[in-house]
């Protein structure tokens, strides 16, 4: 069992919350490992007090799963890193893609529960087991949910498992008791037709004749049902089209993370590392804020820049910046006063356009839910990277380059800040160990041009933004620990 999980069955346990964890106990020992979900029924007249529990030991409820009575809640296990899934039902909301029953036999599953060593009440076997048949019985009962491939060993296996030591007598008191509308004589037929490899005409045949003993149970009539199951397979087939997948927002709402850094410090492998491990269950997006992708009005002439970046090398920023730095003749100063000059600053322009386009859409995302982690991410700071690179204009004589710089400059100011900074820190000698060694399209960065980029982004400020300091010279697997505490933490 994962750490995190315990204090959390102790709390409900000590507070006297019922709840029972209602399906798929076979599989029980893999979900208190974090490997699947964990699908909990409580009780609605101790819900409150669970809720309160579950957040206060870190737990983040979602938005709304599009179900009544279901909710999801995420914790982090400090000691694995993992997220786990509290899939909570507050009624037995049930059947195949769009759920459209709900089972009055909440009484039945928490009434006999017991409780294991691991701390997790389970309901009665025989409780488990006439809930288990009926579910698998409605998935059948829509002939285009009866066509779908359905792994029939492993559910006969899990049938076997359930119907150790359940008598036929108990089965029945509980059918006579909580469902009294499905006779006896049927749920043998339903069980004997899990138990053996029974062709989809008879599974559909035995799914409608579950489904007219369950019509009062219906949360939506056929016409309506229709409909949303219509809906449901058209997003389906438009998830898979586009190799998405269903993904949760939370309740607090989405955020703008940036990760931030010398060159060489680890950002890249964080961000797909962080974007691996929300994703799984999260909606996340990412995005590179150094390097924003071209907007309609940038596109033609970022076409050109290949062919500049060759014809004049000079007006590279990391060109300039070393001549500047160095003190060359061929520094900030001189080359400003060449007739070239004009193509830098209108690039300058346009790349603080780019930026500010990318990060303004990513905040509405977040603004919508969903979780964006930002591969770099520009500052209003000056001389620093992804910062404005006009300043030194400000006060040209020129006004032409006057207003560029304080078009640069406004640009940068436009671009809201992020929810959180993850800032990456590596000494310089590791920097330029890694830089050496890593493989990167045109080669690694020279040793100098690291040297100036590590200085500048010692300098990086996000005022009123959570920060965290991030010393990445350690093990991976130590770096994304402290990192997913205090992602976790933040949001």
């Amino acid at each position: 069992m994962l750490p995190v999980l315990r204090p959390v069955f102790d709390a409900l346990d000590g507070a006297g919350v019922r709840y029972c964890h209602w399906k798929s106990n076979r599989n029980l020992a893999s979900a208190l490992r974090g490997d699947t979900d964990l699908d909990l029924l409580v009780y609605r007249g101790d819900a409150a007090r669970f809720r309160s529990i579950v957040e206060r030991a870190g737990f983040r409820p979602t938005r709304s799963s599009g179900y009544p009575s279901i909710a999801n809640y995420y914790g982090l296990d400090d000691a694995s890193g993992k997220l786990v899934d509290l899939h909570v039902y507050y009624r037995t909301i049930t059947g195949a893609t769009i759920k459209n029953y709900h089972l009055p036999v909440e009484s039945m599953l928490l009434k006999g529960a017991r409780q294991t060593e691991d701390g997790v009440y389970l309901p009665a076997r025989s409780a488990e087991l006439v809930l288990f048949v009926i579910r698998k019985t409605l998935d059948s009962a829509v002939l285009s949910e009866a066509l779908r491939p359905r792994q029939w060993m492993a559910t006969a296996e899990e049938l076997g498992w359930l119907s150790r030591g359940v008598s036929e007598e108990e089965v029945a008191a509980l059918l006579r008791e909580h469902l009294p509308t499905v006779e006896f004589a049927l749920f043998r037929k339903l069980r004997d037709a899990i138990r053996s490899d029974t062709s989809t005409v008879r599974r559909f045949l035995l799914g409608r004749a579950l489904a007219s003993r369950l019509r009062p149970h219906l949360r939506h009539r056929a016409p309506l049902a229709t409909v949303l199951r219509t809906r449901h397979l058209c997003t389906t087939l438009w998830r898979a089209v586009r190799r998405q997948r269903r993904a949760e927002t939370l309740l607090s709402g989405g955020a703008v993370m940036g990760v931030v850094g010398s060159d060489a410090s680890g950002k890249s492998t964080l961000v797909r590392e962080v974007s691996r491990w929300l994703g799984e269950f999260l909606s996340v997006v990412t995005v590179h804020g150094g390097k924003p992708p071209p907007t309609a009005v940038t596109l033609a002439p970022r076409a050109l820049l290949p062919l500049l970046r060759r014809l004049m090398p000079r007006y590279r920023l990391s060109r300039l910046e070393a001549d500047a730095e160095e003190g060359s003749t061929t520094g900030l100063e001189t080359v400003r006063r060449g007739r070239l000059f004009m193509l830098y600053a209108l690039r300058a322009v346009m790349v603080g356009y780019e930026r500010k386009r990318l990060l303004v859409s990513a905040h509405r995302k977040a603004a919508a839910g969903m979780l964006v982690i930002a591969d770099r991410y520009p500052t209003r700071q000056p001389g620093v990277p992804e910062g404005p690179t006009l300043h030194f204009l400000l006060e040209d004589a020129h006004p032409l380059y006057r207003w560029l710089a304080r078009m640069e400059e406004r640009l940068y100011r436009a671009i809201p800040l992020p929810d959180l900074i993850l800032s990456l820190n590596v000494p310089l000698e590791v920097a330029v160990q890694r830089n050496l060694t890593r493989a990167k399209p045109g080669g690694p960065e020279p040793t100098e041009y690291l040297r100036r980029r590590h200085a500048q982004c010692a300098n990086l400020d996000f005022p009123g933004v959570p920060l965290y300091r991030v010393h990445t010279d350690g093990s991976l697997d130590d770096t994304l620990r402290s990192v997913k505490t205090f992602i976790w933490g933040t949001l």
